[in-house]
Order: C-alpha cells, then structure tokens, then sequence
C-alpha cells in the first residue's frame, strides 16, 4: 500500500487538470471577494464574507469529476493497473490507494479557494456574519461533500476502462445531481401563493390607479405543504450531492451535522461497492 500511494501521489503532484482546477477555484474566490468590496466601497453596501466564501462549492463537484476520471483512466490507457495486478498488488489496495489519492486532490482543490479566501476574505470585508463556529461547520461540511464526490468518481474510474467515456459520464453525472439539486431546492423554496391576475382601477380621468390596484393571489401548484412528500424531499435536499451544493452554496444549511453524515454513509457505501465490483472486474 505504502508503494502504490507513494506512486499515485507523485502522479498527482503532476497532473495539470489538479493544478489548473485549483487556479480556477483561487481566481473565481478572490474575484467574488473583490467585487464584495468594491460594492462596499463605492455604494456603501454591507456585505459579508458569508456570501461569497462557499462559492467555490457549486464547482467543485464537476472538477472533481474532471481531475479524478483523467487521473485515474491514465492506468488503464497505459496499462498501469493491469501492471499493478501482474505483480502481486491486491485490488483492495489498488482501489484503496486511488480513493486515498483521489480525496487528497478533492481536498487540495477545497483548500485552492478556502485559504485566499480567509486570507483576502477576512482583512476586506471582515469577519464572519453567521459566527466563527458555524462557519467553520460549513467549511468541514464542504469537504464532507468533496469526499462523497471523490468516492463517487472514483468508484466510476475504476470500473469505466476508457478514459474518455469515464470522463464524460462523470461530468454527466454531476451536471445531473446539480440539476436534481437545483430542482429539490426550488420545490422546497417555493411559496404557497403567487401573483394572479392584476386588479386596475382607474381615477377620474381614466388613468390606471397603480397606487389602489389590487393584485390577485392564487394557489402555487409548486409548494409542497407539510407532510411526507415534503419530508421526501427534505430528505433529498441533505442526502443528495447537488441539494447539498445548493444548500452551501446559498448559505442556508439547515442540518450541516446531518449532510456530513450522509456524506459519510456517501463514502462507505460506493467504497464497499467499488471494492466488490473491482475485485471481480476483468482487467485483460
């Protein structure tokens, strides 16, 4: 094991797609920090780190995708894993030792945008509205949520032989549960009312009355009341990669200590089915 993970990290210290994933994630915090306070310089607006600081969470699922399918496809395109297996390396340890890389680099890539934005973050624009010991909270929950997605994309690397098929069925899939997140959260967010049919009134000289206009409310077919559908969806909301990315990328996490569970069971399980699923895959 030790080998193999000496091996995989001086892979990774190489590989560009980590290195420009992180660049990325540094220039769009600094960015976001930066325009923060040009609003507050010029137009006075109070703004808080809080708003900007978890940006960097509804990305990092797809360049996880990225850095962990190219990563880990290069072994089977050169013929590294098979070589592994010939050799004597267990599969338990192959497997081990990717996942183990693999979450090195989702981390890395976290710390790319949490470190600039402490250290920019902090001095521009203050400290934390929410408080220090949530924050710090979210900040573990969000590389809670960088693990889960590392143990998935390296669960499909492993058993998807073509580097670039694995790729794109990757990306696909994050694309997918942040479309599922996005459509948890606007179910859950959604009001009971909307705005129907406007009411004009008109004054003497036949002149719409804005001020006495009346607008008319009707029921949201969208709003899901209280009860087990909603639990359902709630559910989803914290269980799910991308509700999950919703949530810390809003800033509006509601049970942090039971997502980075989730993301916990997240892991377990698409380990222990990766483990079983490439003990028994053909590699010839």
């Amino acid at each position: 094991m030790r080998n193999l993970l000496s091996a995989g990290f001086t892979r990774l210290w190489r590989s560009k797609a980590l290195w420009l994933s992180c660049v990325f994630l540094s220039g769009q915090t600094i960015t976001a920090l930066r325009t923060r306070y040009i609003d507050r310089i010029t137009l006075g607006v109070i703004n808080y780190i809080d708003g900007c600081f978890f940006s960097y969470i509804a990305f990092i699922g797809i360049l996880i995708a990225v850095v962990c399918t190219l990563f880990l496809g290069t072994e089977y395109s050169d013929g590294t894993l098979r070589n592994k297996v010939t050799t004597g390396c267990k599969r338990k340890d192959i497997y081990l030792a990717n996942l183990i890389v693999c979450s090195t680099a989702a981390l890395i890539m976290c710390a790319a945008s949490i470190i600039p934005g402490l250290c920019i973050g902090l001095p521009l624009l203050g400290g934390f509205h929410m408080g220090a010991a949530r924050a710090a909270l979210f900040v573990l929950g969000s590389l809670a949520l960088a693990l889960a997605f590392a143990a998935i994309f390296t669960l499909l690397a492993m058993l998807v032989t073509n580097r670039a098929i694995a790729s794109v069925a990757a990306i696909l899939i994050a694309l997918t549960l942040l479309a599922v997140g996005v459509y948890v959260d606007s179910r859950l967010q959604a009001q009971p009312t909307i705005d129907g049919l406007v009411i004009h009134t008109t004054d003497e000289s036949g002149n719409i009355d804005w001020e006495n206009s009346v607008t008319e409310k009707q029921p949201n077919p969208l709003y899901l009341p209280d009860g087990p559908v909603r639990d359902v969806y709630e559910f989803l909301h914290d269980f799910t990669p991308g509700g999950q990315v919703m949530q810390y990328a809003s800033v509006s996490p509601k049970r942090p200590e039971v997502m980075i569970v989730y993301n916990v069971v997240i892991v377990a399980v698409t380990t222990a089915a990766g483990l079983f699923l490439f003990r028994r895959k053909d590699l010839k």
